[in-house]
């Protein structure tokens, strides 16, 4: 079966992220009351897998071996079966914390 996840990363919250400070006073400067911003990437990625557990696997996989440095970031993501659309999500947050 073909899949979808879209996989967000981002900087732990401990961690200083100087590009969602310099967005920050940016957006402070054109007058907007925002009070923090934190800055990230999203992978889109489809692939196949046999089953949506299999297809789980994979992406915990992809991000905690790959796409996030587990030291300073984290990551999120959302996995869709390409043809019926059933959508779960994932943190590592989370899952580090069970």
């Amino acid at each position: 079966m073909r899949y979808t996840a879209t996989i967000h990363v981002r900087t732990r919250s401990e961690v200083r992220d100087p590009q969602g400070e310099a967005i920050l006073g940016a957006l402070r400067s054109l007058g907007l009351d925002v009070s923090n911003v934190r800055t990230g990437k999203e992978i889109v990625v489809t692939f196949e897998a046999t089953d949506f557990a299999a297809a789980s696997e994979a992406v915990r996989q992809m991000g905690t071996e790959l796409l996030a440095n587990p030291v300073i970031e984290e990551f999120q993501f959302e996995l869709a079966d390409s043809a019926v659309r059933s959508d779960a999500a994932f943190s590592s947050t989370a899952a580090r914390t069970k």
